[in-house]
């Protein structure tokens, strides 16, 4: 995986650049409502990445090349015009911010990552999407899709993007080095005690490698709290960042003490990973790196690193049967069972669209299981649809990994990147976790000012909130 940002979703540090262009792009799009009768001829035109979603540049083409045969197939008088943009995440989405200025430059359909669909919807630029998607014939791939999916990009209660590939954690650890430590495999920790125990068992047996990583520091951005500690967080007692009843950012709470508690045991008792490697830019991948170098037991991770070694400069042809994964438990083993953080990228309708059928017509393709495999294979995805998820083509192409990322997918949730103030408590936890890692003798007490004192200076003191 050449850019592991895009599938971490690590949009935060462009959403003031964005909102910037998208309200210089004025009110292009403010129509009042859209006509969604459509005579199914003409041609409509997708924006997307070439070169930041898919594992290569050529697998892009082939997907989309697949996509734009059976569209005009499946409708004989209409054309796709495919529009892609090279570059990252940010790139894109600025560069299409610019399109939007004028309803004739407009695209028809845009491929994005969801944590950019609320901006957009901001600027009363996309096309509501409950029509479509209430109605089975014209969505047929809906109801397989998790409520917490469904609810991905609805907002204001209507649902304005479908998603096409999700990112989700989970746990990694080798089989060998945790039947050395006297481990039972195939394992299934329950508990983050259990976590603790086995990397305890690993460390104990006199093994030379991380007995467990657990991301820390500000390094990796938004991406490594994605991948890192927001998912302890949310596997905590009270798994919440943003309390949106008050519209608040928490910065203490019984599941922040939990989730600093543990990354104190991990670091205090040597079990994690060196901060030369936790606090390099490039702290998302080293796990991947690590894991197939036999010098890692387990990992918290994301479901894109059992892609990334089918890939010939990181290959690991033994994957499958010297390691495996597990969803990420609860602290205590309370409901729901497992946690993780969730991430993805959707396609949304322009509002002015004068094609919305047609429009409709290419995200029903995108969305066929056929269609759902190939990108979920080939750009490091958890298919969106359970049924896709579970199907031999997803399973049997990474396994036995891809069976625990899709198993952790419905109890997944979303960050709350949408909101001002993300970064400010990105960079809290980040430094938090970072403190600890560098110096385990902090306090957790220290670990909470330093989150607390991070977001009320960036954020004001009225924005932040303790959970009891």
């Amino acid at each position: 995986m050449r850019n592991p940002g895009r599938r971490l979703g690590v949009w935060s540090a462009a959403l003031t650049l964005l909102a910037t262009l998208l309200a210089a792009c004025g009110g292009g799009t403010t129509t009042s409502s859209t006509d969604l009768t459509d005579d199914m001829t003409g041609t409509i035109t997708v924006a997307y990445s070439t070169t930041y979603v898919f594992d290569s540049d050529d697998t892009s083409v082939i997907w989309w090349d697949k996509v734009k045969k059976e569209f005009e197939a499946a409708y004989p008088k209409a054309k796709l015009n495919l529009q892609g943009f090279n570059g990252t995440d940010v790139d894109l989405v600025n560069k299409v911010a610019l399109e939007y200025k004028d309803p004739k430059t407009t695209p028809d359909v845009f491929m994005l990552p969801t944590g950019y669909v609320g901006q957009w919807v901001g600027s009363d630029y996309l096309l509501p999407l409950d029509s479509f998607v209430n109605d089975s014939t014209k969505a047929p791939f809906w109801k397989a899709f998790p409520k917490v999916i469904q609810d991905e990009s609805r907002i204001n209660g209507k649902v304005y993007a479908v998603n096409t590939g999700e990112n989700d954690s989970a746990i990694y650890y080798n089989t060998s080095m945790l039947t050395k430590a006297g481990i039972s495999v195939p394992w299934a920790p329950k508990t983050w005690d259990d976590l603790l125990t086995a990397a305890r068992a690993v460390k104990k047996s006199g093994q030379n490698v991380v007995a467990f990583w657990a991301p820390a520091g500000t390094s990796a951005g938004a991406g490594g709290v994605l991948q890192g500690s927001a998912n302890m967080v949310y596997g905590s007692s009270t798994p919440t960042i943003y309390d949106y009843k008050t519209n608040k950012w928490v910065v203490d709470s019984p599941g922040l003490r939990e989730t600093f508690q543990f990354y104190k045991s991990v670091y205090s008792e040597g079990l994690g990973g060196s901060t030369s490697d936790l606090f390099s830019p490039k702290a998302v991948g080293r796990p991947v790196v690590l894991l197939k170098d036999h010098q890692m037991a387990i990992a918290v991770g994301s479901n894109w690193f059992a892609d990334a070694w089918t890939e010939e400069n990181r290959h690991w042809a033994t994957a499958a049967q010297e390691a495996s994964a597990v969803p990420l438990p609860t602290s205590k083993g309370q409901a729901p069972g497992s946690a993780s953080t969730l991430g993805g990228w959707a396609v949304a309708i322009s509002k002015v669209t004068k094609h919305p059928q047609l429009s409709w017509g290419l995200i029903k393709v995108i969305q066929s299981d056929d269609n759902q495999t190939y990108i979920a294979n080939r750009a490091g995805f958890v298919p969106p649809s359970q049924t896709v998820a579970h199907s031999d083509g997803f399973l049997n192409f990474a396994p036995p990994f891809n069976k625990a990322f899709g198993d952790a997918l419905p109890n997944a949730r979303l960050v709350p990147s949408e909101q001002e103030g993300y970064p400010a408590w990105v960079q809290g936890i980040g430094q938090a976790t970072g403190q600890i890692a560098t110096d385990p003798n902090t306090s957790v007490d220290a670990a909470i000012k330093i989150l607390h004192d991070t977001v009320a200076n960036q954020v004001g003191a009225d924005k932040v909130e303790t959970l009891k």
